[in-house]
């Protein structure tokens, strides 16, 4: 939502009460604004503005002696309107650099340091939407017996997303079987959107398929089982024992609330899943999780070769350092995507 401009000494107020109040944890009063910052200013003026922005709904007081900190909506416009860009330093840059240099990885490796590091030079949780299958086109299958009941599934496609996946059959499939189906999946499947493997069309082709042959119809079935199992995303979470250093997460309710949401994945996966072009940043109730309405998201689109894949981002309480963590998840999405689209 547009908001309209403040004027420039409000604005001012407003930027120096929040970069404070990131840094230091504390609500502003108007007499630290005076000694710490040469604004030019009276601690009466001072304290005259913040009293207008609070009326207007950029700062709040929590409490009654206290100084001011900034509402949801004046967090809104210091990042749309008043956060300076800032750049990664030349060692974080190297570090990144040097992690995305070593191809000899599998995907999974990949994306779990990647999160890895992401936490670590944010100090918050980090999180990431593994690659979907969705915008791809299925280019081969891959079966492959690893015991009498367990079959390692490959899938590759046009992006070069491997997708691996163990299942379990109940009568034991040899490698020929296995090879059969293989052939007829491939030729039936090569060159088809990912996307266009909805249920129902799996469930025409396992009957166009269809064979006497029960261990065969099992693998099949199995397999295409697998496949409209692949539109939804892995998520990968790494720090999440970061959001104990920040004091808005003492109180052990919503350490509580946001450990829940830790646990359960469909929930993040609603949290990450917004396939908007470039950075987004969600503040408090801005998020759809009650559980995070104290908390602000920042993520970025990861791509193979110009189509985006997958999300990765950082949660962190709304007295976020919102631009180096902006600078940061920047960085690694677009040193994710070049890695990706090089493999």
């Amino acid at each position: 939502m547009t908001q309209r401009p403040l004027d420039p000494r409000k604005e001012l107020i407003l930027k120096v009460v929040t970069d404070d109040y990131i840094e230091s944890a504390e609500p502003v009063g108007s007499r630290t604004i005076a000694r710490k910052y040469n604004l030019g200013l009276s601690p009466a003026t001072i304290r005259n503005e913040m009293a207008d922005l609070e009326e207007s709904g950029y700062l709040k007081q929590p409490h009654v002696s206290a100084g001011r900190i900034p509402s949801q909506r004046g967090y809104r416009y210091y990042v749309d309107m008043l956060m300076q860009q800032q750049t990664l330093n030349e060692e974080e840059q190297e570090l990144i650099r040097l992690y995305f240099e070593d191809r000899s990885r599998q995907l999974d490796t990949i994306l779990q340091q990647t999160v890895k590091i992401l936490a670590q030079l944010t100090r918050y949780p980090s999180l990431m939407l593994g690659p979907t299958l969705q915008p791809s086109i299925f280019k081969h299958v891959q079966l492959i017996s690893l015991s009498a009941n367990d079959i390692l599934v490959l899938i590759v496609t046009d992006m070069g997303i491997i997708e691996k996946k163990v299942i379990a059959v109940d009568c034991p499939i040899t490698q020929a079987d296995l090879d059969r189906v293989s052939y007829s999946l491939n030729k039936k499947l090569r060159g088809r959107p990912f996307a266009s493997l909805k249920s129902s069309f799996l469930n025409e082709l396992k009957e166009e398929i269809k064979t006497e042959d029960s261990s065969f119809q099992q693998a099949i079935t199995l397999l295409l089982s697998t496949l409209d199992t692949s539109e939804k995303e892995r998520v990968y979470l790494d720090g999440i024992i970061n959001i104990l250093e920040h004091p808005e997460f003492k109180e052990v309710e919503k350490f509580k609330l946001l450990m829940e949401l830790m646990e359960e994945e469909d929930r993040l996966y609603r949290l990450l899943s917004s396939r908007h072009p470039g950075l987004r940043i969600s503040i408090g109730e801005e998020n759809p999780e009650e559980a995070v309405h104290e908390c602000s998201i920042i993520t970025a689109n990861y791509e193979i070769g110009g189509r985006v894949v997958g999300t990765i981002g950082v949660l962190g309480p709304t007295r976020m350092d919102y631009a180096h963590v902006v600078s940061v998840v920047e960085f690694i999405a677009q040193s994710l995507s070049e890695y990706l689209s090089k493999s």
